[in-house]
């Protein structure tokens, strides 16, 4: 019998969307992507291994009809306890989906660029990550702090939750970009930095701390994998 597959919802506008990034992590691993920006979410949960939610240029705090769907899917997730892993906006739409609407604001001080992230507490998902490493960061909304029921595991300094798991459930939210490809984060500074007041320096020089955080993706993914296989086991 096959392993089930995991489920992509890629939150991306754009042609190419997030699913390439995260299908290089998975590697052989077999996986279902559905844009859910466009697409009609899946209803039935049980077909899936473990769900993973991408990125999105989509604000929480700005809702649109196409994120009820998502954030009712990701209640469901928690209620069947299927593992489920949100990068950027999904980290967000866990917080709004399970928290409500407060559990996201706009971030005092954005982030784009490659920041010290700092872990708080062990976790099986960051098994194997250093207790510091630097990773892309490109939000201007964050997730509360305080929010009741998410248990913070990094931050930044700019931001408290970098990271954290839902208590009770094999679901996990993550501000940092661990998957994405360096060409697309270049990209994502070189349009964006103008929009971050907060920020001060030029593209480039933001550009000259970048480093390929890739490798932390696959340690990542690695975990998500094998505590998604524990959970269904």
């Amino acid at each position: 019998m096959s392993a089930q597959p995991f489920l992509i919802l890629d939150c991306y506008f754009d042609e190419k969307g997030a699913a390439p990034n995260f299908c290089a992590l998975l590697g052989d691993e077999p996986r279902v992507v559905v844009r859910a920006v466009t697409e009609e979410l899946p209803q039935d949960l049980d077909a899936y291994r473990g769900i993973l939610v991408s990125g999105s240029k989509a604000n929480l705090p700005s809702p649109e009809p196409w994120m009820d769907p998502l954030l009712d899917l990701i209640r469901g997730a928690q209620r069947t306890q299927k593992p489920l892993l949100g990068i950027c906006f999904g980290h967000q739409a866990i917080a709004v989906a399970l928290g409500g609407p407060l559990a996201v604001r706009q971030a005092p001080t954005s982030e784009l660029g490659w920041e010290e992230i700092r872990t708080l507490a062990g976790n099986p998902i960051l098994e194997g990550l250093p207790e510091r490493f630097r990773c892309f960061v490109s939000h201007f909304d964050e997730v509360t702090p305080g929010t009741p029921g998410l248990s913070p595991l990094a931050r930044s300094e700019r931001c408290a939750i970098q990271a954290y798991q839902v208590a009770g459930s094999p679901i996990w939210g993550m501000q940092f970009h661990p998957e994405m490809d360096p060409l697309e984060s270049e990209t994502l500074v070189r349009n964006n930095l103008a929009r971050h007041t907060s920020l001060q320096g030029t593209p480039d020089q933001v550009l000259n701390g970048r480093v390929d955080g890739r490798h932390l993706g696959r340690i990542v993914m690695k975990n998500f994998i094998r505590l998604a296989s524990l959970t269904g086991s």
